[in-house]
Order: structure tokens, then sequence, then C-alpha cells
């Protein structure tokens, strides 16, 4: 009697260590589902955050684009002398200066427009310096731009300073609130007086340019 109490008692001991041993296992393995079902939704939120990402960039680049075309302006260029003018668009971004339209004139008609230092703006007016190097000493360029031809240095220094003088006027003062002709320009070869050369005529630095 006592051997089969003793095996009756051996057998529940097992049975109860086998129940508790399997809640075990089954709530190791519902943890583990948990999270890797917890994982799965990061991932999930991450791949789909990433074309969100992309088109935030591509509609950002489309707007820079946008804006980069809207900031797009033209200026004007004048070339000529005794009030006789061709006009000639130059596209530009950002600040229009008086140093680009100088620059852009020099391109177009193959003059070189070499400065001596920068061209100043105050309330007096502009001064602009040309170098020793600009062709109001050195002359046209060899061979001369057909649209651009000139007879002699005289008429190269003239239609020069006409043309720099005129441009500038009109295009940092609008013809439609104020008299162009109000912006006064100075003009000298690297501080000195220019001196025509066939004539021997100067032009004063210190004295708003008159155009011919």
């Amino acid at each position: 009697m006592k051997h089969r109490l003793l095996v009756l008692l051996l057998a529940l001991c097992a049975l109860f260590s086998f129940s508790a041993c399997s809640a075990a296992n089954d709530t190791s393995s519902a943890q583990t589902v948990s999270a890797q079902s917890e994982a799965d939704s990061a991932n999930g939120t991450s791949s789909s955050a990433e074309p969100a990402e992309k088109t935030a960039l591509s509609e950002s680049s489309a707007s820079a684009e946008t804006s980069s075309e809207a900031e797009e302006k033209t200026a004007t260029l004048y070339i000529g002398m005794d009030g006789q003018f061709k006009e000639y668009s130059a596209t530009y971004s950002g600040e229009l200066t008086p140093l680009f339209l100088v620059s852009q004139i020099s391109q177009l008609t193959g003059w070189n427009l070499d400065l001596a230092d920068e061209i100043t703006s105050g309330k007096g007016g502009m001064t602009v310096s040309f170098a020793e190097t600009s062709a109001l000493v050195v002359g046209p360029p060899d061979p001369q731009t057909p649209d651009f031809f000139v007879y002699d240095n005289n008429q190269l220094i003239r239609t020069i300073l006409d043309s720099v003088q005129h441009t500038l006027q009109y295009n940092f003062v609008d013809p439609g609130k104020g008299d162009p002709s109000s912006l006064d320009i100075y003009f000298n070869l690297d501080g000195e007086a220019i001196v025509l050369p066939d004539s021997g005529e100067t032009i004063d630095p210190y004295e708003p340019y008159s155009a011919s």
C-alpha cells in the first residue's frame, strides 16, 4: 500500500513539472512573436517613410529650379554715340552691377574694357576708371567685329564712353520714374584725364562726362 502511494505521488509531481514547463515555453513563444511583430512594424514604417522623404527632396529640387528661373532678369546694353544707340539684351540673375554691364559690353563688342579700379557708386554718381591696357589706349581689336567697326581712335573712345554712360544711366534709373541723365558718370584713365589722341581733347576726371 505504501508502495502504491509513493508511485502515485511521484506521478503527480512529474505531471505538475510538465505543466509548468509547457506554460513557460508558451509565454516565451508569445513574447518572441510579439517582438518580431513590432520589429516588422517598425521596418514597414521606415520603408514607407523613405519614398516620402524622396518625394520631399524631389519637390524641394523642383522648387529651387523654379526659383532660379524666376530670378533671371534682362538688362539692356546700349552701343553707339551721338545719341544714336542700338540695344542688346544681357541676361543676369541676382543683383545687377555696373561691372557686369561693362564686362557685357566688352564681350559683345570685342573692345578691351579693362578697369584700373572698382566702379564706385554714390550720391555723386558713378566713377569708371579704365586701365592702361584698355582699348582707350591700345585701340580696337584686330580684326574688328564688323557690327562695331570704328574708323579711328577718337571714334572708338567716344563710342566706348557714350555706350558705357548710356548703359549705366538707363539700367540704374528707370525712365518711367526719373531722368536717367540725372545719374552723373565720371571717367578717367587710371586716375588721370582721358586724352583723345587725334584731337587732343581731354575728358576731365572730376567733371561729369558730357556725351558727344
